[in-house]
């Protein structure tokens, strides 16, 4: 019985979602007058589109990373500095800390 109301009710879902909505012949054909136009107007902004100021923009947006790349180059260098000291200060006093020890 159970089975039985499970498969009409999955049934009834199938169906129900299975159907199509009513199209409007409007809203399916395409007016192509429209989409020429619209692809005209596309072409006319994409040349009237100056190809020196693009280029302006490019030049100082590449400038402008290159200056934070070496800036971030230079921080790593020198945080790369500071614990080789930090190192090479720790290693001097593991080594003086041998002799004193050997002395004794």
């Amino acid at each position: 019985m159970k089975r039985l109301l499970l498969l009409s009710i999955l049934a009834l879902s199938l169906a129900s979602h299975g159907q199509t909505d009513s199209i409007t012949v409007d809203k399916r054909i395409l007016n192509t007058d429209s989409l020429v136009e619209k692809t005209k107007r596309l072409k006319d902004s994409i040349s009237s589109i100056k190809p020196d100021d693009n280029y302006i923009d490019i030049d100082r947006n590449m400038r402008y990373i290159q200056e934070i790349q070496k800036k971030n180059e230079a921080k790593k260098r020198r945080n790369a500095i500071v614990r080789i000291s930090i190192g090479l200060a720790l290693l001097v006093l593991l080594v003086i800390g041998w002799r004193r020890k050997g002395k004794k």
